[in-house]
């Protein structure tokens, strides 16, 4: 089964070591993409483990930095301690974010199960008064992200939008593909009109398309926005966004835990099989 599994995460997973995604990272900039690099981990129990997270990720901002890639990184906090308490994660976070700075490099929180959403924007909040190089992701199958996304264009913030991998109660989170579509285009242009260089992450082509064609009517500069993708996913899609002179980048994750990664994924949703599959020749 894992050496079935591995076949099909060659094309996703960048490799084990942050060295394979650095490589994918110079890769993907030959072809005018940018990156973020995400070391795959979540929900460690002790901070001994959260430790090791905080380490790899400032050995690898300064991979990047060595090897002059266009790359941020992307993390999650329950891989920094946030299971154990979020002054963990805080403090673990900011160490990451102070390292970034330095290097002037950008830190994306990824957002996880709806269960730590709050503590995450709480988190992010925080720590952006002292800090400008750090964004959030928000997912629009949550029915509390309206507000979030009011709240974070209020406070100047970088939002990458998404729809959500995550199996959510009905009382959480939009039940319908419809409705979760629908709410991610209402917010996406409401962060295009008033938000701050917000990233688009989707591969849906009627999404992107609606998105092209609005910033088009309202003047909105393709520099001032840009649209994001997973390793992997509708390749032809990203070279011909490039091309027409879109800002494009990949996200691309790496580490030991691949395999955890992509049994979660797919256990989480029967939707994320079929979207693996359906793509594997996008």
């Amino acid at each position: 089964m894992k050496d079935i599994l591995s076949f099909f995460a060659k094309r996703y997973i960048a490799g084990e070591a942050r060295e394979d995604a650095v490589r994918v990272a110079e890769e993907l900039n030959a072809h005018g993409i940018l990156a973020t690099i995400d070391n795959l981990g979540e929900n460690v129990e002790d901070e001994a483990g959260a430790e090791n997270g905080v380490e790899e990720y400032l050995h690898l901002l300064e991979e990047i930095n060595k090897a002059g890639v266009n790359s941020g990184v992307s993390l999650k906090l329950t891989h920094l301690g946030l299971d154990i308490s979020p002054e963990l994660a805080r403090d673990n976070v900011e160490r990451i974010i102070k390292k970034a700075h330095a290097l002037n490099n950008f830190v994306r929180f990824d957002m996880e199960g709806s269960a730590y959403t709050q503590a995450t924007i709480d988190i992010f909040l925080g720590l952006r008064e002292r800090y400008q190089n750090i964004g959030i992701a928000i997912q629009t199958c949550l029915r509390r992200s309206e507000r979030d996304v009011a709240l974070l264009i209020q406070r100047g913030a970088s939002v990458r939008l998404v729809k959500g991998a995550y199996k959510e109660p009905p009382d959480v989170a939009f039940e319908s593909k419809r409705d979760v579509d629908e709410n991610y285009s209402r917010l996406m242009k409401e962060l295009l009109l008033r938000g701050n260089r917000p990233a688009l992450a989707t591969h849906d082509e009627r999404l992107i398309d609606e998105a092209m064609d609005f910033t088009g009517l309202h003047g909105i500069p393709k520099d001032s926005f840009e649209f994001q993708m997973l390793l992997g996913i509708k390749r032809k899609l990203q070279k011909r966004l490039v091309e027409e002179g879109y800002t494009v980048r990949v996200y691309v994750p790496y580490g030991p835990e691949w395999l955890a990664y992509v049994l979660r994924r797919f256990g989480e949703r029967k939707e994320n099989v079929w979207f693996f599959i359906k793509n594997i020749f996008g």
